[in-house]
């Protein structure tokens, strides 16, 4: 209608469950590349588009690089970079959506280590969503394993926890280094230090390129830094609870992915692991506690 304007809470939201299907994207084309290249190939790809995307934004704004705690910023790298490769890993192992879905139990871990670090305060939300999202997490495990026998659930389901550990704790150290490092900057850290990670994981398996594999390598490097830049743009336009909520889409769309372009099998069973997982990690960080208590009473006298 002419004249009309969207409330500004929902200006985001758009770009919200965007970014959510690009991060499942970027899952998809890393498991698209599944036995043609190496783990390590795929993880360098995705961080030297990324270093590539810094590069132009520093020459654009003609900024540098601030390093307020160098050692902070470098274990910031170190743990993301632990994290995607065992992110990627697990999607090699395991079908998209089962590994996409293990690696967003992470702000579970990030509440833990944030209490631990950063002296957060730990409700009775988190630890009864600890425990939801790690049955959630057997069940998907469990499930995706009756369909897929010959792979080995042991080392994939592993390896999709373990990013999770390994994201949170990259997270907690992002929110220390916020205070006083900008957000490229910590970005910078990401690309730079998951690089290395990845390096000689590539080198050690090297395997030819072919136009198909560049391409989807491409793929995944755009597709993840655009998703980031998107997801951080639009969380200027939402509410934190919002914010969480969004970042759930991701192993929804990732799993629908999946099984469209790649046929990979969904059980029954993972997917109610799916849904309890998902509540658990949205419980236990008071997300949906915020979601469902009733909005404040307006003040004033009625009619005023």
């Amino acid at each position: 209608m002419k004249g009309f304007v969207l409330p500004e809470s929902w200006r985001g939201l758009p770009l919200l469950v965007f970014a959510s299907f690009l991060f499942a994207l970027m899952a998809l084309f890393a498991r698209m590349l599944s036995g043609l290249l190496s783990v390590g190939q795929v993880v360098c790809g995705r961080f030297v588009v990324g270093l590539l995307f810094l590069a132009v934004y520093y020459s654009i704004v003609g900024r540098r690089p601030r390093f307020g705690r160098p050692g902070l910023w470098a274990l910031r790298g170190i743990f993301g970079g632990a994290s995607v490769y065992l992110y990627f890993f697990c999607i090699e192992q395991l079908a998209v959506g089962p590994a996409v879905l293990l690696n967003a139990c992470w702000p579970i871990f990030g509440a833990i280590l944030g209490f631990f670090f950063l002296e957060e305060r730990v409700s009775g939300h988190l630890l009864g969503g600890l425990v939801a999202a790690t049955v959630g997490a057997g069940l998907v495990i469990w499930g995706t394993s009756l369909e897929m026998p010959a792979i080995s659930f042991g080392v994939g389901a592993g390896a999709g926890m373990l990013s999770a550990v390994f994201s949170g704790a990259a997270v907690v150290a992002m929110r220390a280094l916020r205070n006083d490092t900008d957000a490229a900057t910590v970005f910078l850290s990401f690309c730079a230090f998951g690089l290395l990670f990845g390096l000689p994981f590539a080198i050690a398996d090297w395997r030819p390129l072919t136009p198909h594999t560049a391409l989807l390598l491409v793929g995944v490097g755009l597709a993840s830094a655009v998703a980031q830049m998107l997801f951080t743009y639009a969380m200027g336009y939402v509410t934190t609870a919002m914010g969480g909520v969004g970042s759930q889409l991701t192993p929804a769309f990732s799993w629908a992915l999946g099984a469209f372009f790649l046929a990979e099998p969904v059980a029954p069973l993972a997917l109610v692991g799916a849904v309890v997982c998902v509540a658990g990690v949205l419980w236990g960080t008071g997300i949906l506690a915020r979601l469902l208590s009733p909005p404040p009473k307006p003040s004033g006298r009625p009619g005023a």
